[in-house]
């Protein structure tokens, strides 16, 4: 394979369905509409376990791949200062949302899986995907251009 830098996904997909390259490697939010249209076919899934959106695609490391795992993930952050009480009334408001099947069902649907997770797990979490990629940026010598 030989590497072609892109801006952004978009522009990249559309050389994918134009065949103008022959694979990339997208978050699934940005390909999940071409995939249900049949504009391209998702080929693997960068996870060690099975998608909830793309159940029958196969994963990196049943394709003899097993340190090939990567995945987008979000979180609310509030600035250092906010008060406690704000806080935790977000914490609230954002695992109700987590909670409610219509929401989980409506972020699938644009190829977004949710996991709810308490704070001392996303911060471990959090920890374990820095040291990761800071390992792998540092073995490989990458930097940005």
């Amino acid at each position: 394979m030989v590497h072609v830098p892109y801006r952004g996904q978009a522009q990249a997909l559309e050389d994918l369905i134009g065949g103008r390259i022959a694979a990339m490697f997208p978050i699934v939010p940005d390909v999940i509409a071409a995939i249900r249209a049949d504009q391209v076919h998702a080929l693997a899934v960068a996870a060690n376990s099975m998608s909830a959106i793309l159940p029958d695609v196969p994963l990196m490391p049943q394709l003899g791949y097993p340190d090939l795992i990567a995945s987008a993930w979000v979180a609310l952050y509030a600035p250092a200062p906010t008060p406690a009480p704000i806080v935790e009334r977000l914490r609230a408001q954002l695992d109700a949302l987590l909670a409610s099947y219509a929401f989980v069902e409506r972020m699938k649907q644009v190829g977004i899986e949710v996991e709810r997770r308490r704070l001392d797990e996303f911060l471990a979490f959090a920890q374990q995907k820095r040291a990761r990629w800071a390992k792998l940026i540092q073995t490989l010598k990458l930097q940005l251009e």
